[in-house]
């Protein structure tokens, strides 16, 4: 072998070297787009301000389980429902909310009076410190898995961004939130208080 194709033979091994280096330093099935203009960068959320908005004002969020309970003057501690430590919890309570989906959650979320939301289904909630704020403080995120990944709990993973949706806070089976969509097993662990009342009257 010339010197020519040793050296030409060693340029490719090192190549080769390098290239599996960098490409093993990467997340394996990654969901972040690193780099990306798109201001959520995570492909999950990436462009929701262009999905299905559910609610054209912010919708206000209370506890009616912990207004119910102040209400009557009871000590939450001892006479309140186990719900209730979980809605005290509640990120979105006294806030303001605006909801997006994307097409394939858009039918069971605009138009099934009992939906079954199939995988792929991600909702979008933005939470607002006030009605008139530009921007939000965290967005919240539901995405309908897989068969088997949470069936007791409607196979829904939960996460959590910062209001600009680059960062993840906190992702998976996250029990804050089961506590709360537990309670609305009926319409497939999806709230939809915020629906308006327009579209609640043509759900079938």
């Amino acid at each position: 072998m010339s010197v020519y194709s040793k050296f030409m033979l060693i340029l490719f091994i090192v190549g080769l070297f390098v290239s599996i280096l960098v490409s093993s330093s990467k997340p394996i099935n990654s969901e972040v787009l690193v780099g990306s203009d798109n201001p959520a960068e995570n492909v999950v959320i990436a462009g929701y301000k262009h999905w299905t908005r559910v609610n054209p004002e912010p919708q206000q969020v209370m506890s009616l389980i912990v207004a119910q309970y102040s209400n009557l003057g009871r000590c939450a501690a001892q006479t309140a429902p186990p719900e209730f430590s979980m809605e005290a919890q509640n990120p979105h309570r006294n806030k303001f909310v605006v909801v997006y989906v994307n097409e394939i959650a858009r039918p069971a979320m605009m138009e099934q009076k009992l939906p079954i939301f199939p995988e792929g289904s991600v909702i979008v909630k933005e939470k607002l410190a006030t009605k008139d704020s530009l921007s939000p403080e965290l967005l919240t995120v539901m995405r309908k898995r897989e068969s088997g990944y949470d069936p007791d709990k409607g196979n829904w993973e939960y996460m959590v961004f910062d209001g600009a949706g680059q960062t993840l806070q906190a992702d998976g089976k996250l029990e804050n939130c089961q506590g709360c969509h537990i309670q609305h097993r009926a319409t497939d662990y999806v709230t939809r208080v915020y629906l308006p009342a327009s579209v609640l009257e043509k759900l079938r």
